[in-house]
């Protein structure tokens, strides 16, 4: 059984963000910057994989409204 996880940890996808490393990403989750919500699973700092994917899902949809047909 390959079951995923419900959340992606931080380290995994700072990167994906715009943040060069961990550190600077942690940061900005401290300054509250961050630019979606985080949480922790005992010594992991993650994000909840439905926000990852609606976040990303919004520039998709962007992309796709420029293609077909936004004027």
């Amino acid at each position: 059984m390959n079951q995923q996880k419900p959340w992606v940890p931080v380290n995994e996808v700072f990167d994906h963000f715009g943040y060069k490393n961990q550190k600077s990403a942690l940061a900005a989750i401290t300054a509250g910057t961050f630019p979606v919500e985080t949480f922790r699973i005992g010594r992991i700092r993650a994000v909840h994989r439905e926000v990852y994917n609606a976040y990303f899902g919004q520039f998709r949809d962007e992309g796709l409204e420029r293609i077909t047909g936004a004027k």
